[in-house]
């Protein structure tokens, strides 16, 4: 399988973060790596493999719950990053 088989997701409602995000990762040679929102990740995966999941800070707790059980079922060796917006719990 080669490496354009694969996809980083990043999983976010605020496009505009999502895209910031997406830019870093391709910068560290990820060359294929897309945004959606929590409801349409399988749409955006199509037939690639799940590389690893970014999933945004502006989601709620209940999208997060959902999106992580989704994945869980779908593949529970994903590597998952959570991102923080910064500010103290």
């Amino acid at each position: 399988m080669s490496g354009d088989d694969y996809v980083i997701l990043v999983v976010n409602r605020t496009k505009v973060e999502a895209e910031k995000l997406k830019e870093l990762i391709e910068f560290m040679d990820s060359p294929n790596v897309r945004t959606t929102e929590p409801g349409n990740w399988r749409r955006t995966l199509g037939d690639h493999r799940l590389e690893a999941l970014f999933v945004g800070p502006n989601l709620s707790t209940d999208e997060v719950s959902g999106l992580l059980a989704d994945i869980g079922e779908f593949d529970p060796n994903v590597p998952i990053v959570m991102m923080n917006d910064g500010e103290a719990a």
